[in-house]
């Protein structure tokens, strides 16, 4: 089973062109039956619940001095497979990252196609764990704290492509670096409209952490 729940909200710029404001709310969990887990009946495949918001003022054409933020965490308890041990759980780990900067906006003429573009050169990013039951070393985290502070810089790319009348492709990319590791995320969604009522949708999401050692 797989949840996919998202809410954006955006200042309209037609009253308000010097300005840009944007709030989304996406939560995303995936369930499967675990029959070689004699513990638990089923494990997690994803669990994320996600917060991103932007403030922008004009700066030039289609140019933005902006700020940025972005709150990610699990919210349900994830164990190891015939295990009590935990993978992850809530606030466990999570991760704040702000960022300042310039953010450049497109639109086509035909409104098929948006680009919005972020690079933060100044950003602030918090790792955080809080759960007893998990070693927080394993989350780059000191023994005995529960947070881990770091200043680099951040890059966010977001794209909407309406391909055909109903095929539209959804795109995020977002990257973190302190200039001693990089970590980043992909997404990538593909929507097809069957009817008012009917759609199916294709999702890819790619993660990476320079951090993490190699298997």
């Amino acid at each position: 089973a797989i949840l996919n729940l998202f809410y954006d909200i955006k200042l309209n710029q037609a009253f308000h062109p010097n300005l840009i404001f944007e709030t989304s709310v996406q939560y995303k969990l995936g369930l499967n039956n675990a029959p070689e887990d004699t513990l638990h009946a089923y494990n997690i495949s994803e669990d994320l619940f996600q917060v991103n918001t932007k403030f922008g003022l004009k700066a030039a054409k289609r140019w933005y001095y902006s700020v940025t933020a972005q709150f990610k965490t699990q919210l349900l308890n994830s164990y190891r497979t015939n295990s009590e041990d935990l993978i992850a759980a809530f606030l466990s780990p999570s991760e704040l990252n702000l960022g300042v900067g310039m953010t450049y906006n497109f639109t086509n003429p035909k409104k098929t196609f948006k680009i919005d573009a972020s690079i933060s050169p100044l950003s602030y990013n918090m790792k955080i764990c809080t759960h007893p039951g998990m070693k927080e070393t394993s989350f780059g985290i000191r023994e005995g704290r529960h947070t881990v502070s770091e200043i680099g810089s951040n890059a966010e790319v977001k794209m909407t492509w309406n391909i055909l009348w109903n095929i539209t492709y959804n795109s995020r990319f977002f990257l973190f670096t302190d200039y001693d590791y990089v970590q980043s995320d992909w997404e990538n969604t593909v929507n097809f409209s069957i009817n008012r009522y009917l759609s199916t949708q294709i999702y890819v999401h790619m993660r990476y952490d320079s951090s993490t050692p190699r298997v």
